[in-house]
């Protein structure tokens, strides 16, 4: 197993051990009274779902061949540390986004309820890797809810990893100009701009990240890239001229 596979399998175990944090959490505020039942059984069946999927990955990962390494330098380097950033941070965020929709917040009404409904299926198939089926729902969303924030910015990431990158950076962007406190767009476009050499852009998403004062959680999740970004930034500038 090679440098990147292993850190792969270190990520991927990181969102296993999140969501089954998120699942006892999840037990317990629903014990409380904190959390309604059909709120409860939404979160339920969605950490459920990708801790099956992460599972599966672990599984499938510790179950391959080793492969031999290769020899990669430059832009590659960056875009494979964007990667492992990726696997700790698209789940991690995909989760935590459906905490702060749902929890906490009694939703009423067929309509808030079929919304919340697409976005928390939609999570599930991109966490599957079913991205076109993500992406025409986050559409069903924004076709209800132009200003879905989650919506729009969900969409551009499942468009960069069904290999529209084009198209995903363009709705990406825009998610960040609409919704410029909206904290996950901009962890997306720093992992996107690192992953495509664009450095320096990549930090600026970072220090609006950072401005918007996220969870400590998710700062936490992004300090390997910002060290990374930084230590990029400071190469580029001690280099011989």
């Amino acid at each position: 197993m090679n440098d990147v596979d292993v850190e792969r399998m270190s990520a991927l175990e990181v969102q296993r051990d999140f969501l089954l944090r998120s699942l006892e959490d999840l037990e317990r505020e629903h014990d409380a009274g904190d959390v309604d039942d059909d709120d409860y059984e939404a979160l339920k069946d969605d950490y459920t779902a990708r801790a099956a999927a992460v599972l599966r990955a672990l599984e499938a990962g510790r179950a391959r061949p080793a492969r031999r390494p290769q020899r990669r330098l430059g832009r590659s380097l960056a875009a494979g540390a964007g990667v492992v950033a990726f696997a700790v941070l698209a789940g991690v965020l995909v989760a935590q986004t459906a905490g702060r929709r749902d929890a906490g917040e009694v939703i009423t009404g067929d309509v808030r309820q079929t919304t919340t409904e697409k976005l928390n299926e939609a999570s599930r198939l991109g966490g599957q890797g079913d991205y076109d089926g993500a992406v025409a729902l986050y559409d069903e969303v924004l076709a209800e809810d132009p200003q879905s924030a989650e919506a729009q910015t969900y969409k551009g990431w499942m468009l960069t990893l069904s290999g529209d990158a084009e198209g995903g950076l363009q709705v990406l962007l825009a998610a960040a100009t609409e919704h410029r406190d909206y904290p996950d767009v901009h962890a997306f476009l720093a992992i996107v701009f690192f992953r495509n050499g664009l450095v320096e852009q990549a930090g600026r998403e970072l220090d609006r990240l950072d401005a918007l004062d996220p969870p400590a959680a998710l700062r936490e999740l992004i300090e390997p890239l910002r060290t990374q970004i930084d230590a990029a930034l400071a190469s580029t500038t001690t280099a011989p001229g």
